[in-house]
């Protein structure tokens, strides 16, 4: 292929497999924590259409599965685009953009909207309001719901419903550490709900998710068993569950395989537990007749290449990127292509949400993380969060594999390209080879049959002359019993009897 191409940071099958990860999207534990905790406001919240997807999500009981991220996360394209990624899987290019994970998500994604609107807010005397006039940004989930967590429940109702939006934006929707400081601008935000619902979250959480990707892009090259991934993750597994449809089938269930016009993330269910070896597996039995989608949109698979309701205008061209698309366009088959690697990848290090204005509070304790290869496949699927969260916080709920999972993930890994049949050159050459084959063993089993007859017959002619020579000396053979005494023989006509010799007898 004459036209340059973004390379692999990976070479083919040699991806490393990680025993540890720590997912910071923890939905299941935000919404145990406030159902014990405050199930009234969270009530409140759930009514709320702004994240009624991610409560979707959560009902439907999708699990986690690291495994499939981490696969992807190894399989990515290297390119100078500030906002796009692209990765391939049976050597197929996939693109991960804004576009995609509006159409995952559904959250709004807006890129002409201006932040300024939100920065303004109204002094109501709650707890909030005094926190943004101190402006020290030392505010954090983890000391609220469990040093305060009695002051708390004497706040205003209003201020207990800002806690849960916060919760939900912090822990799922940006899937920050909840020992961070709770950043002022979206303190802000949560003042007025008006402005929850405009604000582009979408933005703001897949800037995240792309910036947390990108930083580990060298942990992976390292070889490291272990890393940190926050945003929004549950987005790019489902991406994948839904630009490679048979990944989806080994990850769950489609509540609605004619659904279109909507968040993709309210449409599956089910725990399905996926190995290493499965992906493998599967990458390798994919042919070009498979269904796998280079770009997904709101309203479909390949609808939509490019929307301007996307752009970004601070975006670079990338000319190999711009060869991939129209090869992409053209129809272009990728099986029989070899992706380059990558030797001294560019990493971006613009970020697009600021760090908490506390560092020590911001620092996430990479030696905490989710053993996920120590317990069971179950758990290694479910997100557990962080281990710093108290004595007290307890283990998530398992999620319950759709049934006639195994049947389905089985189906679809036993189905591979079919050979062709033999033509009637390769039978001759076949039966040629196999006449040749038998002929040559044949002639090596007479010879050697030969050389053994021969050997037994020279040993069993030396015994005897052994013997012979035995018999002749007087000496019985140790190799032989001694031999019996002659029976008398008659006497012989032409021969006279032998006399007794009677030297030495006496007579009586």
């Amino acid at each position: 292929m004459s036209l340059e191409l973004p390379k692999r940071i990976l070479k083919e099958g040699e991806e490393p497999q990680v025993t540890q990860i720590n997912n910071n999207c923890r939905i299941e534990y935000i919404m145990r924590k406030f159902t014990e905790w405050m199930p009234k406001e969270l009530a409140v919240v759930k009514k709320d259409p702004v994240f009624s997807q991610i409560f979707k999500l959560h009902k439907n009981g999708l699990g986690f599965s690291a495994r499939v991220v981490h696969s992807f996360l190894c399989r990515e394209l290297v390119t100078y685009k500030l906002h796009k990624l692209w990765f391939v899987f049976a050597r197929r290019p996939l693109r991960f953009s804004l576009q995609e994970f509006h159409a995952v998500t559904g959250f709004e994604c807006n890129t002409r909207i201006s932040l300024k609107e939100f920065e303004e807010w109204k002094y109501d005397g709650g707890f909030w309001s005094n926190v943004l006039r101190r402006k020290d940004g030392t505010v954090s989930l983890f000391n609220l719901w469990n040093k305060d967590k009695e002051a708390v429940k004497k706040w205003k109702n209003a201020d207990r419903i800002r806690l849960i939006y916060l919760a939900i934006i912090l822990c799922v929707v940006l899937a920050r550490d909840e020992k961070a400081n709770i950043p002022l601008k979206y303190i802000k935000v949560v003042m007025d709900l008006e402005k929850v619902r405009k604000y582009p979250w979408g933005v703001a959480a897949y800037d995240l998710l792309y910036n947390s990707i990108t930083k580990t892009r060298d942990n992976l090259k390292d070889k490291t068993t272990s890393y940190v991934l926050d945003g929004f993750s549950y987005a790019f597994q489902i991406w994948a569950m839904e630009v490679v449809p048979k990944i989806g089938k080994l990850c769950g269930k489609k509540l609605d395989e004619g659904f279109t016009n909507g968040s993709r993330c309210i449409n599956w269910m089910g725990a399905g537990k996926v190995s290493y070896e499965e992906i493998i597996r599967l990458e390798q039995i994919l042919t070009p007749e498979d269904d796998i989608y280079a770009y997904i949109d709101w309203r479909g698979n390949y609808d939509v290449v490019q929307s301007d309701a996307f752009r970004r205008d601070d975006d670079v061209e990338d000319d190999r990127v711009k060869n991939l698309m129209e090869l992409i366009r053209t129809g272009h088959d990728f099986s029989d292509h070899i992706w380059e690697i990558e030797e001294a990848p560019e990493v971006c290090s613009d970020l697009h949400d600021e760090a908490p204005v506390n560092d020590e509070s911001a620092v996430i304790d990479e030696s905490v993380v989710n053993d996920e290869a120590a317990g069971s496949d179950e758990d290694y699927h479910t997100p557990k969060g962080s281990k710093n969260l108290g004595s007290t916080s307890r283990r998530g709920k398992k999620r319950l594999p759709v049934c006639g999972m195994e049947k389905r993930k089985h189906k679809v890994l036993s189905t591979g390209p079919k050979q062709a049949p033999f033509n009637e050159d390769m039978k001759a050459f076949v039966a040629k080879l196999f006449e040749q084959s038998f002929s040559g063993m044949e002639q090596r089993l007479q010879k050697q049959m030969a050389e053994t007859f021969e050997q037994m017959r020279t040993e069993l002619k030396d015994s005897r002359k052994e013997a012979s020579v035995d018999v002749e000396l007087g000496e019985p053979s140790a190799k032989k019993p001694s031999p019996k005494k002659p029976s008398p023989k008659k006497p012989s006509m032409s021969q006279p009897p032998l006399r007794r010799s009677t030297r030495g007898v006496k007579k009586h």
